[in-house]
């Protein structure tokens, strides 16, 4: 090659490079829109999931935990009917598939009071997903509970999955 070819080379060469670094910066920007794009649509699915439970359309499609999580709503307010007792669950902290619908998570769900008491496993309701800044709207107990009481406790293929409440008392600390 001649020294006309080389530099002509080198020239192209370095307009590679500077449209290769330009073309990455606008992908990692398009990225991050996508992405706060999809935690907004998320963070809506959430919200008419729990304005449909709360005007009782039970047929309404449930977002999906990942995308409950994603929506920046991991929190699953349940509430026996039987005993009134509410619970909090975290749903980062669910072993179930990321895939599975919430509302499916109610098969998954016993009252741990019920089941002490009269030995039966009474299914929660659901009252809705929370975001984690979000206040509990029950009134707190009178009493603190001892640290081996058992709170909820959820079936799973691969076996029993119980929350204690010295447990649930770490994880909402951390």
């Amino acid at each position: 090659m001649s020294g006309g070819d080389r530099k002509y080379f080198a020239r192209e060469i370095h307009k590679a490079e500077v449209t290769f670094a330009n073309l990455v910066e606008q992908a990692a920007a398009a990225h991050a829109a996508a992405d706060a794009a999809r935690a907004t649509a998320y963070a809506l699915d959430c919200a008419a999931w729990n304005t449909a439970l709360f005007i009782g359309e039970l047929d309404h499609a449930s977002p999906t935990i990942k995308a409950a999580i994603a929506g920046g709503f991991p929190l699953l307010e349940v509430r026996c009917e039987h005993c009134k007792h509410f619970e909090i669950i975290d749903l980062s902290l669910v072993v179930q598939p990321r895939d599975r619908q919430v509302a499916l998570m109610r098969n998954f769900l016993y009252c741990g009071r019920c089941q002490r008491s009269l030995g039966k496993k009474r299914r929660p309701d659901l009252i809705g997903l929370r975001q984690n800044g979000d206040p509990r709207p029950a009134a707190p107990s009178r009493r603190t509970l001892p640290e081996n009481v058992l709170v909820w406790t959820a079936s799973h293929p691969r076996g029993l999955m119980a929350l204690l409440a010295s447990e649930i008392d770490e994880r909402k600390v951390q």
